[in-house]
């Protein structure tokens, strides 16, 4: 039970008040005081709900400890309890001091004390419960707070992380397209430069600020690889028998869009098969691509202009592969990419 506290100067009013709350003892907790100091020193050391005191005291006058009070024990809710003999007095107190209620004497039946006693009760455990809300509130905040400070913490180390591949990518890309490198003219140069570009922009942009799961991958390549209409198709298997793990799957992901962006940048019609599958503690991507033997095969005219878009997507390939080794304790990543002619099949 939450301690209710009288304080009454006059001996005789506060043996009333006991009497009044004999029957009510196993419900209400009171603890009666004559002086003033000793109650304020009380709720210093205990918790109290309520403190009830009469306004004029010979100590110090009831505004004053009720003033000390909300100084000392903020929760507690007080109560004022007089006879009036100076309204002017009475009213001014009652306004200049944070009063839940203002009581009157004398107290005819025990009702007149335990009703008050009952309402500022119920007012303190609102205010508790209030209090308690926002408590938990202003944790959730914090709490938040944290969790979108670490965020931005990994988020910039991601970006960090991100420019430094996307630095080597464009180095890659832009000394292969040198024309002293490449022997092209501009024009050709100039094609497989719109190509490059567009896959390294295409990996900026989706696969490293991104988080998905395998199907998500799967949707997303379908959508961008695979159209039958054209000629155009790919499949593609998790053949581990569980979901891949988000980490894995980041880094395999970018694997498969290479598979698919070889295929699209460079050849009319395809058909690629993109095989996922686990021995071990390793993960090994497969991409196997079938392309018409005759007719148009290229989408590159240029053979020069061709081979460098080939070379870069595998240069990208051979360093992503790279870049999973060094990013994890267990290195056991792999990417193997066949594209060429192999025992007599255009594969």
């Amino acid at each position: 039970m939450e301690t209710v506290v009288i304080l009454d100067h006059n001996n005789k009013d506060i043996e009333g008040y006991k009497r009044m709350l004999e029957a009510s003892r196993e419900e209400l907790d009171c603890k009666f005081f004559h002086s003033s100091a000793e109650t304020v020193e009380y709720l210093r050391k205990y918790p109290v709900a309520v403190l009830i005191s009469e306004l004029e005291m010979p100590e110090m006058s009831g505004k004053e400890i009720f003033d000390i009070v909300e100084m000392v024990s903020p929760a507690t809710v007080r109560v004022a309890m007089t006879q009036v003999k100076d309204v002017s007095e009475t009213i001014g107190v009652f306004n200049q001091t944070r009063i839940f209620k203002m009581i009157l004497k004398p107290f005819f039946l025990p009702e007149d004390l335990i009703n008050p006693i009952h309402e500022a009760l119920g007012h303190f455990h609102r205010l508790e419960a209030e209090r308690k809300k926002q408590e938990k509130l202003e944790q959730e905040l914090k709490e938040l707070a944290k969790e979108e400070q670490e965020l931005s913490k990994a988020l910039e180390s991601k970006k960090r992380k991100n420019r430094g591949i996307s630095h080597v990518a464009l180095g890659i890309i832009r000394g292969n397209l040198d024309t002293e490198v490449s022997g092209m003219g501009p024009k050709a140069a100039s094609a497989a430069s719109e190509v490059c570009e567009e896959l390294l922009q295409e990996f900026m942009r989706y696969y490293l600020y991104e988080s998905c799961d395998f199907n998500s991958h799967v949707e997303y390549l379908l959508k961008k690889f695979h159209h039958p209409e054209n000629g155009c198709m790919m499949q593609i298997r998790n053949k581990t028998g569980h979901e891949l793990p988000e980490g894995i799957m980041e880094r395999i992901g970018y694997g498969m869009f290479l598979g698919g962006c070889m295929c699209q940048k460079i050849l009319s019609s395809y058909r690629a098969v993109m095989l996922v599958e686990k021995e071990g503690k390793n993960y090994t991507m497969r991409i196997f691509c079938q392309y018409p033997g005759k007719g148009n095969i290229y989408r590159i005219s240029d053979k020069r202009a061709r081979k460098l878009v080939v070379d870069v997507i595998k240069e990208l390939t051979k360093s992503l592969s790279a870049h999973m080794a060094m990013g994890t304790k267990e290195r056991h990543f792999a990417i193997k990419l066949y594209f060429g002619k192999e025992k007599g099949r255009n594969e």
